[in-house]
Parts: C-alpha cells; sequence; structure tokens
C-alpha cells in the first residue's frame, strides 16, 4: 500500500511540474528593438601617429537615438581622440522595449593602421 501512494505522489508531482513548464513556455517573450546606426563618419587616421590597434568605444543614446555619452572602453593615446571625433557625427535609431523608445547603449571598434603599413597592391 505504501508503495502505491509513493507512485501515485511521483505521478501527481511529475503532472505538476509538466503543467508548469508549459505555463512557463505560453509567456511571450519580451520584445527588444537595439539601437543601430544610421550614419557614419570615417574617422581619419591623424598624420602625426605612426600607432596601430583598436579603439572600443561604447556610446550612450537618449530615447531617440542622441548621443549623451560616449565612454572609451579599450583606447590608445593619439588615436582615442579621433574616434570620438567621428562617432560624435554618426546619426543612430533608438533603442525599444516593447514598442516604447528606450536609453541604450551600443559599442562600436575602430581599427588602426598606419598608412605605410597597410597592404600595397
Amino acid at each position: 500500500m505504501r508503495t502505491v501512494l509513493v507512485v501515485i505522489f511521483l505521478i501527481a508531482v511529475v503532472i505538476g511540474l509538466g503543467a508548469f513548464q508549459s505555463e512557463v513556455r505560453q509567456v511571450p517573450p519580451l520584445r527588444f528593438e537595439p539601437p543601430s546606426v544610421v550614419g557614419t563618419v570615417d574617422v581619419v587616421y591623424p598624420p602625426q601617429s605612426v600607432a596601430s590597434g583598436t579603439v572600443v568605444l561604447e556610446v550612450s543614446l537618449d530615447e531617440d537615438g542622441k548621443i549623451i555619452g560616449i565612454r572609451v572602453v579599450q583606447g590608445i593615446a593619439s588615436l582615442t581622440e579621433p574616434a570620438e571625433y567621428s562617432v560624435q557625427q554618426w546619426k543612430f535609431h533608438g533603442a525599444k522595449f516593447e514598442g516604447k523608445p528606450v536609453p541604450s547603449k551600443i559599442t562600436t571598434a575602430f581599427s588602426f593602421v598606419p598608412p605605410s603599413v597597410g597592404p600595397r597592391w
């Protein structure tokens, strides 16, 4: 008798978990539309520099996609300023969450190679 009760209890638990899992699956996913770049300005390699590498910037955007801040994630002394100047002129579409505009951040990387070091055609 005890074994029968344990089996019935285990079956009830499994059925209950199955019902719970099907309820979880019925919740629709939240819709997030990330910000997007709609206009760029090319960065100009500074003529006095001989550095190479990658500058990574995190751009903070308001609800309308306007730049409200730029944070240097990875910089290079003579190349960070030209990268920041370039990205300040970019245009963005703002992010949306559930169809409503929201502030957001987007990360961008600029790879610099001195003009004399690049591939020769």
